[in-house]
């Protein structure tokens, strides 16, 4: 009795882990990258904006980005909300643990103005745009895994990031936010999408 539940014990975890490896040769795997886009299928953009001044770009991004009528685009535009102590005791949970909201006065005014931007170039010209809101609120560190998780449960084929850096009055550019910096090299490490800046 004791050996047979001694080489029960000793062998099960090798079935498992055999069977695991076995299952994940055989499942389909889905690169999410332009190049293997079917065309007939619409493109999925993560559009991540730190403010207001991302905007214009982002608009102009998906000006030239949208395709024929038919498939056409769904773009998910992302606040990257840098979660600092302020922020944290504003933050609400949803009962489904799955939504979050902020409750900070400048930030809701700062998602305000970007979601208003954006809704206004879609009424004007919304034929092949599907426009829809999401939220990345963490730190500088857990950003990029937030990311590349939001991006991946919405299979997303293009992620569009702002340079972590502006461009002031005389032309020149300032020294920016580093931690978005790093975020942005992260992404660029894990994702399997394509990813542009």
């Amino acid at each position: 009795m004791v050996m047979a539940i001694f080489f029960t014990i000793v062998h099960t975890p090798s079935v498992i882990a055999y069977i695991i490896k076995r299952a994940k040769k055989r499942a389909p795997n889905h690169r999410m990258t332009l190049q293997l886009l079917d065309p007939l299928h619409e493109l999925r953009i993560l559009l991540c904006v730190h403010g207001p001044d991302n905007v214009p770009a982002s608009i102009n991004f998906m000006e030239i980005s949208r395709g024929a009528t038919p498939p056409g685009i769904v773009v998910y535009v992302a606040d990257m909300i840098e979660l600092t102590d302020q922020i944290a005791e504003t933050v609400e949970r949803g009962a489904d643990g799955r939504t979050t909201a902020v409750k900070d006065a400048a930030t809701v005014e700062m998602r305000d103005k970007v979601t208003n931007s954006f809704q206004e170039y879609v009424d004007e010209d919304s034929e092949s745009i599907t426009l829809k809101r999401t939220l990345a609120v963490s730190t500088v560190t857990n950003m990029a895994q937030d990311i590349c998780v939001l991006a991946d449960e919405l299979m997303i084929a293009l992620i569009i990031l702002p340079f972590h850096r502006n461009q002031r009055q005389d032309g020149k550019l300032d020294m920016g936010h580093q931690g978005f910096r790093y975020v942005n090299r992260k992404v660029m490490s894990k994702i399997s999408s394509s990813v542009l800046f």
